[in-house]
């Protein structure tokens, strides 16, 4: 930590800190989800054992990763999520933060040229927006959103509509923004 405080100084410190309380949080949802399907597997197993299994449970070991999460992996979950919605990427979003969050304000804004979406929550009783969510495409490496909302000390959320088995459920998106918006 010693060249980072003389690089750096304290936003050094901060930034450390960020980093790791994100890879935290990921290992922490990693281990609950591998729990999950592991739990669900045993439990099918002994329920089932004179039945041969079918289906992605069946082929998952404690020792190995699942082969699919709540909203991600190869095969499209029956919940409902941004691909089977028939809705726009950036529509699909908007509805469900209008039905589940109506004590908030929700404006939208296209950015870099129509190519990203900003969704940005507004709580009534204040004119400081209570939420950011950004919605990219997995190509871009574009930061200058995060980077203004941590200055501004607003919480930030990013989803890319075009990650190849990220399926963005309903349930993975709620979650994520009642997190974000500490509920």
């Amino acid at each position: 930590m010693g060249l980072l405080d003389k690089l750096f100084g304290s936003a050094g410190k901060e930034v450390i800190k960020q980093f790791k309380d994100t890879a935290q949080s990921v290992a922490k949802e990693a281990t609950n989800a591998m729990n999950n399907v592991t739990s669900s597997a045993n439990a099918t197993s002994s329920s089932n054992a004179s039945r041969p299994q079918t289906g992605s449970a069946a082929t998952i070991r404690p020792t190995e990763r699942p082969l699919s999460g709540d909203s991600w992996g190869p095969e499209m979950p029956a919940e409902e999520n941004q691909f089977n919605s028939g809705k726009s990427y950036d529509q699909y979003f908007y509805d469900i933060f209008m039905e589940n969050f109506p004590s908030y304000r929700v404006t939208t804004e296209k950015i870099r040229g129509g190519r990203a979406t900003l969704i940005n929550f507004w709580a009534d009783s204040s004119e400081k927006k209570a939420l950011v969510v950004e919605l990219m495409s997995d190509t871009s490496s574009a930061e200058s959103t995060r980077v203004q909302c941590r200055r501004e000390g607003i919480p930030y959320l990013r989803f890319y509509y075009n990650h190849e088995g990220w399926w963005n459920t309903k349930s993975y998106v709620i979650r994520r923004t009642l997190e974000a918006l500490n509920l």
